[in-house]
């Protein structure tokens, strides 16, 4: 009951935005909405096979999904509108599957710090418009988006992030139709509707989208490294299909074979070599690289022909957002766009 209590105050903050007046970009302040646990995290999460799930889940609706050696696990972002944490273990690692609706951020974290597992849940409070979290076990806060710990015994420690993967149901079960999925009650959709579809609607605060490089509600996939943020519109990466970029010393691939699957996001070394992709012909779409013809799954990155069998390409963590929510974390960063587009 209680998440459902929170959710409901939530959605009238939300409502009444227009009359808060804006904050700046920069603004370090955290801001208390709701009390603690109002909108209460899932530590008992219950799964079921995607077949079955299937029937209560729409195929626009967006999840999170994690890609293990045993087993793929997808969570409902329509059910975290109402949830924001999902505490999990998954293939023996504590994890914690955390979503903010206002930033459109979706991030796993390892919930190990110093040898010792967390238990997450939300605080009530907002920084930069985002969800912020407490640990059950020391009552320390940490930010959703990057992970800081910003305040308690825990000061100074940053979670580890998880790859994930972030999808559309329609793309997840079509690449993952063997998955399991978080259960949610049928026509359980998000509150958040209308929100999504404005423009305008930059969080609770009215906040002004201070860098036009994009428009603020633009959907994007975030990838740091080496104090270096790169932002990969959605739209953009799927006109080409396939990406190859650096990010401080990581070199990536981003691959969109079509428009029923997800973006899939990889390092692209291999042996210390940065190798380079093209989409393979029929179904399901492959990457093989340039350098040597070995052709890679794009599911789980896994080599299935060729010199390099056998290998297994490394799933970046890629963050999504909407624009200003990552700009406010991450302000300097660069915006990969497609050159070719434009021609």
């Amino acid at each position: 009951m209680k998440s459902w209590i929170g959710t409901s105050l939530l959605l009238t903050i939300l409502a009444s935005a227009a009359s808060v007046p804006a904050v700046q970009s920069d603004d370090n302040r955290l801001y208390r909405v709701l009390p603690s646990d109002a909108i209460r995290a899932i530590d008992t999460p219950e799964f079921e096979p995607a077949e079955q799930a299937d029937r209560v889940m729409a195929n626009e609706e967006l999840v999170i999904g994690l890609v293990g050696e045993r087993e793929q696990r997808a969570y409902s972002t329509w059910q975290l509108d109402r949830y924001e944490i999902v505490n999990d273990v998954f293939e023996g690692r504590p994890i914690a599957v955390t979503w903010c609706p206002l930033c459109g951020t979706g991030v796993v974290y390892d919930r190990t710090v110093d040898s010792r597992t967390l238990t997450f849940g939300v605080s009530g409070m907002l920084f930069r418009d985002a969800l912020v979290m407490f640990d059950r076990e020391t009552d320390t806060l940490w930010t959703h988006v990057d992970g800081q710990a910003i305040k308690g015994p825990l000061g100074g420690q940053t979670l580890v992030p998880v790859a994930a993967v972030h999808a559309t149901w329609k793309q997840w079960k079509t690449m993952y139709p063997d998955s399991q999925v978080l259960k949610k009650p049928s026509g359980f959709r998000s509150p958040y509707e209308s929100y999504n579809r404005s423009s305008s609607r930059l969080g609770i605060f009215g906040r002004r989208n201070r860098d036009t490089r994009l428009p603020g509600k633009e959907r994007i996939l975030g990838i740091r490294a080496d104090a270096v943020a790169t932002v990969f519109p959605l739209g953009e990466v799927r006109k080409v299909r396939i990406v190859h970029a650096q990010i401080g010393s990581l070199s990536v691939v981003l691959a969109a074979p079509e428009k029923d699957f997800p973006v899939a996001a990889y390092d692209r070394r291999v042996n210390d070599r940065a190798l380079t992709f093209t989409l393979t012909d029929g179904t399901p779409a492959a990457l093989r690289d340039v350098e040597t013809g070995t052709v890679w799954r794009l599911s789980d990155g896994l080599a299935v022909e060729g010199p390099l069998e056998g290998r297994h390409l490394t799933r970046v963590v890629a963050h999504p957002a909407f624009w200003f929510g990552w700009r406010g974390y991450f302000p300097h960063s660069k915006i990969w766009m497609c050159t070719e587009c434009a021609l």
